[in-house]
């Protein structure tokens, strides 16, 4: 696959990092909205850090697909790293709201509900792919960034509507 075949997916980049950089706001403003309950409790500061942490990592994902020219296994080796990072730090993230010592109901619900796992599977499937010049690696990056935008979106709303009672 050329540049040009990368190239034809530049409309999803765009909405998928159209889509990520407003549910960020929509975080911010839930996060705002319980301030007082994330700030004070640190599993929810985590899992917080985790909705971001997706956000962030579709974004990414995102200006990857809009670079000009760009030939698949490039591609493939940058969605491979960014699954990386962002499978360790949601790893990580994931620990630590884990450990806390009293975890809130609000974070165990949250974690119930995430589809972190799969989201970074299956970006880190479709990066693999893509590095060894399979253009069906691009089609298994859509259900990535859909499993990660819909499981932020999730927790994002449990911030908003669901008491952050311990």
């Amino acid at each position: 696959m050329t540049g040009s075949d990368v190239a034809e997916w530049a409309n999803f980049g765009i909405v998928a990092g159209t889509a990520a950089a407003t549910l960020t706001g929509l975080l911010f403003v839930a996060v705002t909205l319980r301030i007082e309950s994330i700030v004070n409790t640190s599993d929810l500061r985590y899992r917080a850090a985790q909705t971001l942490t997706l956000f962030i990592t579709v974004l990414i994902l995102s200006m990857l697909l809009v670079i000009p020219r760009q030939a698949l296994p490039a591609l493939g080796v940058e969605i491979i790293v960014v699954a990386a990072v962002a499978g360790t730090a949601l790893a990580i993230l994931d620990h630590r709201a884990s450990s806390a010592t009293r975890p809130n109901s609000l974070a165990r619900t949250i974690d119930i509900v995430s589809l972190t796992l799969t989201a970074v599977t299956l970006v880190a499937v479709s990066g693999v792919a893509c590095a060894a010049g399979r253009e069906w690696g691009l089609y298994v990056l859509v259900p990535g960034v859909i499993a990660a935008l819909v499981s932020g979106v999730i927790n994002a709303w449990l911030f908003l509507v669901r008491p952050p009672s311990g």
